[in-house]
């Protein structure tokens, strides 16, 4: 991980802020069941209009500065990661630039493309991601535990159920994904390869009428790639929900 943190040096305080902006953003969220409980319990059965009001107005406060820090977080996380990105991808390329031919020969040429555009893409969503849901979700998930406790202590034992059920279902999800996306990758590199070959004998193709051996050719790796990407998307769609 030494690699990244030159990057880390320069985009740490960005990301530390987009971080401040999502726990107070987390904080805004977790406050409104409890303003809506207030409301319920003392305006509405007591039939108190002043106290509903009241409440109501401090409710429209917190959501719209709730609002304010999920709009500057966005903006930041944005920035950081697409500058992340763009500089991970140019420094790679540099990189592969300086290897020695034979250092270059280990490699698949097809796989050094997928690496520069989709693996880079990748990671810079991923660094978006951690300044959005994956730091936002175990708060939500902490600050929900702790508010449920403090409103209601009986009913939230069945936290203690769900919560496990859950983290089952997100282990199995990553256990069974992992394999599946890889595979996705290995399709995807075959398919830049294919690409990679008709671009550059795209003379010959033509000189030789070879356009219906390269269109069944692309249309198989393509079609693989397709499959690939189903199956993983179909896993996706039956754990996402499962596990939210």
């Amino acid at each position: 991980m030494r690699y990244l943190y030159p990057y880390f040096r320069t985009y740490w305080k960005l990301f530390f802020v987009a971080l401040l902006f999502l726990t107070f953003e987390t904080l805004c969220d977790l406050l409104q069941p409890t303003l809506m409980a207030r409301i319920i319990d003392e305006g509405v059965a007591n039939k108190e209009l002043p106290i509903v009001f009241r409440i109501g107005m401090f409710m429209l406060l917190v959501t719209a500065a709730g609002a304010v820090a999920a709009t500057v977080r966005s903006i930041v996380a944005s920035h950081v990661s697409q500058r992340f990105g763009a500089e991970l991808r140019s420094n790679l390329f540099r990189h592969i630039q300086s290897l020695s031919f034979q250092s270059i020969d280990k490699f698949d040429r097809a796989s050094l493309v997928t690496r520069l555009t989709n693996d880079v893409t990748q990671i810079q969503n991923f660094v978006n991601g951690l300044m959005r849901i994956f730091v936002k979700a175990p708060l939500i998930c902490i600050g929900s535990l702790i508010m449920a406790v403090r409103l209601n202590p009986p009913l939230s034992v069945v936290l203690a159920v769900v919560v496990p059920l859950v983290s089952i279902l997100i282990v199995m999800n990553m256990r069974i994904g992992f394999p599946l996306f890889a595979k996705v990758q290995q399709a995807l590199d075959r398919v830049n390869g294919a690409s990679r070959e008709y671009l550059s004998g795209v003379r010959v193709v033509k000189a030789f009428n070879r356009f219906d051996y390269e269109t069944d050719k692309f249309g198989s790796v393509n079609g693989e790639y397709r499959d690939q990407s189903t199956k993983a998307m179909r896993l996706m769609a039956v754990f996402g929900p499962a596990s939210c």
